[in-house]
């Protein structure tokens, strides 16, 4: 079973970590994994290579499993090196590709999501960004925004426009595919339905909960194999009372797959040169107050120079603060 390493890790050559190191995993690097056993109250996972034994790595390490990832669903994806809009771009993402999801982030207020590309790169896209898991399980949320429902009607492939309020509750069932040439695609398709979410975004080990047939549904297919380059991924609901289908990037107030994400506190690891590139102000505004502060000691009969020096260095840090 292939899995992503997250952190880095070392391949041992035994069970412990006394033993020899004999290969460092990269961040974001993909290894095949075999057995787990136990040693010493240590659970320890076999590492394979081109199906031979090669060594250890301990249970402890953050791993990925690559059959569980979402894609990109609009044209372009700006990814940042840090939670930040103004931090550096390293990458861009187009429609369909692959990205994995590891934890959330929230700062000043703005939900960020920290991923690794199909490569083992890893960055950092907003909440509000256009991605759909490639295995969906349905769920029930609210709206956070007005929008509009369209339902079958009595003519077929017409739809009739239905307005649903923010607030109000829905069932999410599964996705639909918009062609765009023909419109919703709502020919049936079976859906995995499990109501126990851990299955898929917890620990679990999934051999031990399904038979071999709902295995290959859950991890054969891909809804993305269904689509073209430029169709769209609407949702079935219900709501109302009703059936209907709105698009995928219609704001709800819970998303399983983000909701199962683990928090993670972002530390900033800014150099002393970023520091001052971002104080700016600050610093020759203190300069200031303290240079005003030294001529008021030196030639206490010519305060006005010191007292203009501490008006500018206040007007510098106010400055700074309100442009902040």
């Amino acid at each position: 079973m292939k899995k992503m390493v997250i952190g880095g890790t070392y391949i041992y050559s035994g069970k412990g970590f006394s033993n020899n190191a004999i290969r460092k995993i990269r961040d974001g690097g993909i290894i095949d994994l075999g057995y787990s056993s136990w040693e010493n109250d240590e659970q320890w996972i076999e590492v394979l290579e081109d199906n031979f034994f090669i060594g250890f790595i301990n249970s402890k390490t953050k791993l990925v499993d690559l059959r569980n990832y979402c894609y990109v669903i609009q044209d372009s994806l700006s990814c940042y090196e840090k939670p930040d809009l103004n931090s550096e771009i390293t990458i861009s993402l187009y429609r369909f590709d692959k990205i994995y999801l590891i934890s959330k982030l929230i700062i000043k207020g703005q939900l960020w999501l920290k991923v690794y590309d199909k490569h083992g790169f890893c960055c950092y896209i907003s909440g509000n960004s256009c991605i759909c898991p490639n295995k969906f399980i349905p769920y029930s949320t609210t709206l956070a925004e007005s929008t509009i429902m369209y339902v079958t009607s009595a003519r077929n492939g017409i739809y009739k426009p239905i307005r649903l309020k923010k607030k109000t509750k829905l069932s999410v069932n599964r996705l639909v595919a918009y062609r765009h040439n023909t419109g919703l695609d709502t020919s049936s398709q079976y859906c995995f339905n499990d109501e126990d979410m851990e299955l898929i975004f917890g620990e679990e080990d999934l051999y031990t909960l399904f038979d071999e047939r709902e295995l290959n549904f859950l991890f054969g297919g891909d809804f993305l194999d269904t689509l073209n380059y430029y169709d769209d991924v609407w949702l079935e609901i219900y709501a109302c009372g009703l059936t209907g289908y709105v698009p995928i990037i219609t704001k709800t107030e819970t998303i399983p797959y983000i909701e199962h994400l683990p928090i993670e506190t972002f530390i900033s690891k800014s150099t002393f040169n970023e520091f001052i590139n971002r104080n700016k102000l600050t610093i020759p505004g203190v300069i200031c107050i303290a240079t005003s502060i030294m001529l008021l000691l030196a030639f206490p009969t010519f305060p006005v120079s010191a007292l203009y020096l501490c008006v500018l260095g206040v007007c510098l840090i106010l400055l700074k603060f309100f442009c902040a």
